[in-house]
Formats: structure tokens, C-alpha cells, sequence
């Protein structure tokens, strides 16, 4: 498998417009400069500020999915108390129309950052955002209208991230701005899908229960290659369609906008994302437990074999 830049500080890289290498110092930062405003937040790139590209995604250099490798590329929930710059209501706005209703403004969309979620007496979590309608409407017998916690995981790390490291090294030191060096494809380097989803489960086992006992649901906001690696493992699962029903448990997959119709007025060079309406997942939240709990099946050679006692001798079951 190989990789390409997808976008370099809020820039995309299949376009013609250049983009110029930003000088990055591992202990430092960027060379020069304080701190470099991220385009998706109203803060700084965090990966250039600690002495990293400032890379925000990936493509699969065969399908051309994105993944994204900063986590505040999605949807950032930091600073807390910051205004949200237009990316972010543009993707916290989607999610609304989604889980809420086709017709709700932003207007009607209320919002918290990073809210604790409190485990047990020595263990906080935090929620990315809790997201309520301002005026709820009974228009069914149930309550379509409860608050979410609202988690958003769009990719991830990458296996072999020197070799990446070392790519862009190449293209800084051209000389002159190069996106079809930039955009080379780099062998060896893949997304690790494995990882994120570990990192969700943890967060659908522990949040999810939360949101359930609060009176709440959950909605994970996860990238294509996450979406695609969790139906794999769920395919002999059954989890009932509840998309117009009391659902408690949504995945909502963002892809790349091809038709741009969701533009972020923000970073106007960026890639534009929107829900992906097949990868989309209304369900029961104990119901998607169950189903991640009972994958695999058993595996009658597993515990038998030759073994060795604890004096040296070998003993065959």
C-alpha cells in the first residue's frame, strides 16, 4: 500500500495552487514563527508547534479515500471557550440535520467542548461535545430530540511515519514549491486502522453506557476506512434499522465532498467533507454492544498442542 499528502496546513495538494513548505524545528516548532494558525480552529497547528509536519491527511493512493491524521482536522473541540470558526459549524451543523431534523438552523443547535464525564471517583473522561436542540419537538411517540454525546474520530495514525517524515524532508529542501513532489506516492506507509478502532471501543463501552444511563444517546463521527473496518467485523451481526425509531446509537461516516457542497468558508483550500448516507448506522446502543462483544467464534485447537511443565518436560494434550 502506499500514501500521498492529501492536505499541508489546511491545503489540499491536488490543485494547482502551490503550496510552500513551512521550515519545522523538532524542538522549536516552525522556524520564524511563534506559533501557525490551523485553518480548522480558532488556535494554532498544535503538530507544528511541537516540531511535526503539518500534515492533516492522507490518501489511499489506490482508492483515494482520505484519512486523517490530525486529530482536530474532523472537527476540533478545542479551545473550549473559543468561537467556532465556519468549519466547525459546518460539521457540527450536518451532524444536527442528521441525528435532529433535515430543517433544524444553527440557530437551534446548542453545543458543549470537551464535557467530563465522571466514571468512577478517580477517573474523569471527557466528552468531545454534548449536543442538545435548543427547541425540542415531540413529533413522534418517542423523543427524537434527547441530547448526544458526540465523539469525532475521522481517522488516525500511520504505520512508518519516518519514512513519511523523511518524504516531505525531500520536498522542504527542493527549493522551490513542488506539489507533484509533495504528492508522490509514499510506499510502506498505511493507515492503522486497527488502532483507532481500538481507541473507539473504549469510547462506545464507557461514554455510550454513560450517555444510556444519563437518558441520553451517543454518536460517533468516524472517517470511511474506520466505518468500512468495523462493518467488516459486524457482518453476520444483526442491529435493527432505527434511523425513524427510538434509536440510542448513531455512526456517522464523513467522507470527501467531491461535489462540494458543503464548502468551509474557513478554509476555502481544504478538503470540503460531508455524512456519507450509506455509511450511515441508527441503532440500539445495547444491541451494537452485543454485536461488538460476540465477534469471532470458537477455535477448538486453541488449547490443544504440546506444552511444557514447569520442570522442562514436554507434554502433548
Amino acid at each position: 500500500m502506499a500514501v500521498v499528502v492529501a492536505e499541508y496546513l489546511g491545503v489540499r495538494t491536488d490543485t494547482e495552487k502551490l503550496i510552500i513548505p513551512v521550515k519545522i524545528n523538532k524542538t522549536s516548532g516552525a522556524i520564524g514563527k511563534p506559533t501557525l494558525p490551523c485553518p480548522f480552529k480558532k488556535s494554532h497547528c498544535d503538530k507544528a508547534k511541537r516540531g511535526d509536519k503539518p500534515v492533516c491527511s492522507l490518501r489511499n493512493s489506490v482508492t483515494n479515500e482520505v484519512w486523517i491524521v490530525c486529530s482536530h482536522r474532523l472537527c476540533a473541540s478545542s479551545p473550549k471557550h473559543a468561537q467556532l470558526t465556519s468549519h466547525q459549524v459546518s460539521i457540527l451543523h450536518q451532524v444536527a440535520k442528521e441525528i435532529f431534523s433535515p430543517e433544524i438552523t444553527p440557530a437551534e443547535v446548542l453545543v458543549k467542548r470537551e464535557v467530563p464525564i465522571r466514571v468512577t471517583e478517580e477517573s474523569d473522561y471527557s466528552g468531545d461535545f454534548v449536543m442538545w436542540r435548543k427547541n425540542p419537538s415531540q413529533t413522534s411517540p418517542f423523543n427524537p430530540d434527547r441530547a448526544v454525546i458526540l465523539e469525532m474520530q475521522g481517522g488516525g495514525e500511520t504505520t512508518s511515519t519516518g519514512i513519511l517524515t523523511r518524504h516531505i524532508d525531500t520536498w522542504d529542501r527542493a527549493g522551490v514549491p513542488d506539489n507533484a513532489l509533495l504528492t508522490t506516492p509514499v510506499s510502506t506507509v498505511a493507515p492503522l486502522v486497527t488502532n483507532a478502532w481500538r481507541r473507539q471501543q473504549e469510547q462506545f463501552l464507557v461514554k455510550g453506557n454513560v450517555a444510556m444511563l444519563t437518558g441520553g444517546r451517543m454518536v460517533f463521527c468516524i472517517g470511511s476506512m474506520i466505518y468500512d473496518y468495523l462493518i467488516q467485523r459486524f457482518r453476520d451481526g444483526i442491529l435493527a434499522d432505527l434511523s425513524n425509531a427510538n434509536w440510542t446509537l448513531a455512526l456517522l461516516t464523513f467522507v470527501e465532498d467531491e461535489e462540494k457542497f458543503n464548502v468551509p468558508s474557513c478554509a476555502p483550500d481544504s478538503i470540503p467533507l460531508r455524512i456519507d448516507k450509506n455509511r450511515t448506522i441508527f441503532t440500539n446502543y445495547n444491541s451494537f454492544v452485543q454485536v461488538l462483544t460476540n465477534q469471532a467464534s470458537p477455535s477448538p485447537s486453541l488449547f490443544i498442542g504440546d506444552y511444557m511443565d514447569l520442570t522442562g518436560q514436554l507434554v502433548s494434550i
